[in-house]
């Protein structure tokens, strides 16, 4: 029997099961299916659907594809529902159905009865309408750069945690090094020798608290310890990982971002490698807001009118990314250049360290939008971008000056400028 093509399909994916439903285009009035197939119809308004379930596993995702291609699905849908959709994702690109991943959030659909076959009909009405927005899945060198810059971040939270661990154990006996770093190569060698009885490197204060160290506390402080190394050796290995993997990158795509993100003040090897595991191609992104805002570094904007006010930062955005990015900003507060130091102390005066850091981010995730456009450094992005701003700042003066001198003509507005700059000096004078 011959069929026409049911080319949208909507997947509802959980951990055990894989629910399917197919639609058609609506301009298609008579539709005729394979034999077998009439059980399995299903009415979407006044329109069928196909609809199967399949098992979630390597044999039931293949059975899956190869029921879609006999039906002559084009395009399928699926949220991003914790980690099952990939093998899914994976297995319809092989098979040359074009895969599209939805945000959950965009795609909800309200109502008092929901069921998994009501959820991937929705989701097959949504595309065939095109209201959904694809999310960006990396593929190749991005995405084993993706999995190994947050697979090392994953363990340096792990190691964080268990170092946490450490000191409030040392804390509760009241131990007291008296060094910056207790887990430096110097402070782990004076606390495994305390702990073995060894106490040459103590004062008598240190020396009377080591003694109150129980015995069940200095196994829990060995096996901390064991695992902060183990985990420190994991870490190198990554590490490693990441850097034949931006070799890589760079010599078979040619691609140099990478190479111009480390010119960013408080911008390693691996940050570099971290933002661009996040961000893919920055050729996604059509303005630096755009960007700045995939990373969440962008005020929520309410309007209603003529009223419009700002809030916080949204947090339904990559969170990789806006973490990178923090920790950037950080180091740049430091030890970046004079202008954007001088900025962070001027917006932390007014509004905190936090805020002053995000600000200070989206203020290089700018930057960077620019580097990465126009392939540039970041010392010529940033001269030009200041550059730029104050040939803004030029043009908006003279704009305004130009009205005041519409308004009073040349030798008022001459005049007006001067009782401007006096008021401001006698204030300045009553002030200090």
């Amino acid at each position: 029997m011959e069929t026409n093509s049911l080319k949208y399909c909507g997947i509802d994916v959980s951990k055990t099961d894989l629910v399917c439903a197919v639609i058609g285009d609506l301009e298609q009035q008579h539709r005729q299916f394979l034999p077998g197939q009439s059980a399995d119809l299903g009415i979407v308004g006044n329109e069928p659907v196909i609809t199967k379930s399949f098992v979630n596993s390597w044999s039931g995702v293949i059975s899956m594809t190869r029921w879609m291609q006999s039906v002559g699905v084009s395009m399928a849908v699926m949220e991003s529902t914790g980690i099952y959709w990939y093998a899914t994702f994976a297995a319809l690109e092989t098979a040359g159905i074009k895969a599209i991943l939805a945000n959950a959030r965009q795609v909800k659909n309200v109502s008092t009865h929901k069921s998994d076959l009501k959820d991937c009909v929705w989701l097959a009405v949504l595309l065939r309408a095109g209201f959904i927005i694809p999310s960006y899945v990396p593929a190749g060198l991005i995405k084993d750069l993706r999995e190994a810059t947050r697979m090392r971040t994953t363990i340096t939270r792990d190691n964080t945690r268990l170092k946490n661990r450490c000191h409030k154990i040392l804390d509760s006996v009241l131990v007291n090094l008296g060094m910056s770093k207790t887990f430096g190569k110097r402070g782990r060698a004076v606390l495994i020798r305390a702990l073995k009885g060894n106490y040459k490197d103590l004062d008598e204060e240190q020396r009377c608290a080591f003694a109150s160290v129980s015995e069940i506390q200095q196994l829990m402080l060995v096996d901390l310890l064991t695992s902060i190394e183990g985990n420190e050796k994991r870490i190198k290995r990554y590490e490693a990982a990441i850097a034949a993997l931006v070799e890589r990158l760079e010599e078979e795509q040619s691609d140099r971002d990478i190479t111009l993100l480390v010119t960013v003040p408080g911008v390693g090897l691996v940050s570099a490698a971290a933002l661009k595991a996040e961000i893919g191609t920055v050729e996604r992104f059509s303005t630096p807001e755009r960007f700045a805002s995939y990373a969440g570094l962008a005020p929520r904007l309410m309007q209603s009118g003529e009223k419009r006010t700002t809030g916080r930062i949204v947090r339904r955005s990559n969170s990789h990314l806006r973490t990178t990015m923090y920790l950037v900003a950080q180091s740049c507060a430091i030890h970046g250049p004079e202008k954007l130091k001088q900025f962070h102390q001027r917006v932390r005066g007014k509004k905190g360290y936090k805020v002053a850091t995000i600000a200070l981010a989206r203020k290089l995730m700018v930057v960077m939008w620019r580097m990465l456009k126009e392939q540039l450094t970041f010392e010529m992005a940033n001269k030009d971008g200041l550059a730029e701003r104050k040939r803004r700042t030029m043009r908006t003066n003279l704009r305004r000056l130009k009205k005041l001198e519409s308004r009073y003509g040349p030798e008022e507005t001459f005049t007006a400028i001067q009782e401007v700059l006096q008021r401001k000096r006698q204030s300045a004078n009553s002030v200090t």
